[in-house]
């Protein structure tokens, strides 16, 4: 059947309208990682959702993902790295074999499916905590810098709001506080958090938590899909100087390690001056 122009014309304009939105909704504009070796003094953060945006049950990372993360991983030279939606608490013991012999973990089952949320350090590690937050299970670990620094972190995968705002939110307050409490000099707080904070600071949730803790990776800017941001990471004392240079979000492809599903989160890197 012959289209008439009019109609031809309609449905022209509409390809363009969905090719804009999905290409805007897709659109990241974001500081972009140079991958950098860090230096003395330098204290290097990576946090990433290695799990998939998909319709099947299971979005966790597959086994078939552990070489090319590790890979991409260890071009960023980090010193702590905190992963979320982890398959099994063995594959982060393997991504820590892949990255070195002084490399080692920290994880746990959060309580939702079968996902984990893993610390995976190179820094000697002093304590290992796990607790329950929200609903839903976080790992700290303490470490020690280079001249004595203590270092705690805390890595997060806070409830997705659809599953209650206030879950969400109890996860997340529950998760700093802890971290107050923490003895170490600097805490390190970092995870998806599932909520976005807009880069102008105006959340009021977001302006509680500035309180106590600065935004490491406001100035990277919105990293996830339709400009916004839910992979965060916060640091104590607030006056922790921030290496923007040296700060940023990783490009990756969306079906990175051949994996059919797509990969919705990119690893989000911070480096912190502790000179």
């Amino acid at each position: 059947m012959k289209l008439k122009p009019k109609r031809l014309l309609a449905l022209f304009l509409t390809v363009i309208a969905v090719s804009v939105l999905i290409i805007y909704v897709r659109w990241r504009p974001a500081n972009r990682f140079e991958s950098q070796v860090s230096l003395p003094g330098e204290l290097r953060i990576v946090t990433w959702n290695v799990g998939y945006f998909a319709l099947a049950t299971n979005k966790n990372m597959k086994d078939l993902d552990i070489t090319a993360v590790s890979d991409l991983l260890s071009e960023i030279s980090a010193n702590v790295i905190i992963l979320q939606e982890l398959g099994t608490t063995g594959q982060a013991g393997e991504i820590a074999r892949h990255l070195g012999p002084d490399w080692n973990t920290h994880s746990a089952q959060t309580g939702h499916g079968a996902q984990v949320v893993s610390i995976i350090t190179s820094l000697p590690i002093n304590r290992k905590d796990t607790f329950e937050c929200g609903g839903r299970m976080v790992v700290g670990t303490s470490l020690t810098y280079p001249e004595s620094k203590q270092v705690y972190v805390i890595g997060i995968h806070a409830p997705h709001p659809g599953r209650g705002i206030q879950q969400n939110k109890d996860s997340i307050l529950c998760a700093f506080e802890h971290g107050l409490g923490a003895r170490d000099g600097i805490k390190i707080i970092a995870g998806d958090f599932n909520i976005n904070f807009d880069s102008d600071g105006g959340n009021p949730f977001h302006q509680d938590i500035l309180k106590n803790f600065g935004d490491s990776t406001v100035g990277i800017g919105e990293t996830y899909y339709a400009h916004t941001r839910i992979d965060h990471i916060f640091h104590s004392p607030k006056t922790l100087k921030i290496v923007e240079n040296k700060s940023g979000l990783v490009d990756i492809s969306p079906r990175f390690a051949g994996v059919p599903e797509v990969r919705d989160h990119r690893p989000i890197v911070v480096t912190y001056d502790l000179k």
